[in-house]
């Protein structure tokens, strides 16, 4: 039996309404990372060691500008709204199922792994980039699991402790 990579989350009560919240929010930020004005966040993945082929193939993304959005409409428990802010999205995919949203921030890149936002709802015990059945190389933040991760990815997986 598999496990459920929510359970740990108490957050998330409704997982359908998060996962197509999710999607379409990684989906919206992916297309405005390759979109109009993206000049500084392609610099910002390029000079933090991303080539531009494995950020398209990690389906990573920008988001331009910070926003609240209905805690209800995410199938969230708590009231009112929570706050995405801008920065790089990564998404993480297990299979072709996202099971977490996470943000990185352009204006403090160096604070990292404390410049890194989990949207509420997102699968929190650590992301292993790649099957996991392969050797093991462990990263302190999702940038430089990327990076690490982007050298041979069919060779070896990546460990990033949350």
């Amino acid at each position: 039996m598999k496990s459920d990579l929510y359970s740990e989350n108490s957050f998330c009560v409704d997982v359908k309404a998060w996962e197509k919240k999710a999607k379409a929010f990684a989906i919206r930020s992916h297309d405005h990372l390759w979109g109009k004005n993206n000049e500084d966040p392609l610099s910002f993945l390029y000079i933090k060691g991303l080539n531009l082929n494995f950020i398209s193939k990690m389906y990573i993304g920008w988001n331009k500008f910070g926003h609240n959005r209905p805690c209800e409409g995410w199938g969230l428990s708590c009231k009112d709204s929570f706050f995405i802010p801008s920065g790089i999205v990564f998404p993480y995919l297990v299979g072709k199922k996202i099971t977490g949203v996470f943000i990185i921030s352009m204006e403090n890149p160096d604070d990292e792994p404390a410049s890194e936002l989990i949207i509420p709802g997102s699968f929190k015990g650590p992301l292993v980039l790649g099957p996991g059945n392969r050797e093991v190389k462990n990263a302190t933040g999702i940038m430089e699991g990327l990076k690490i991760f982007q050298e041979d990815p069919d060779v070896f997986s990546v460990n990033i402790p949350l």
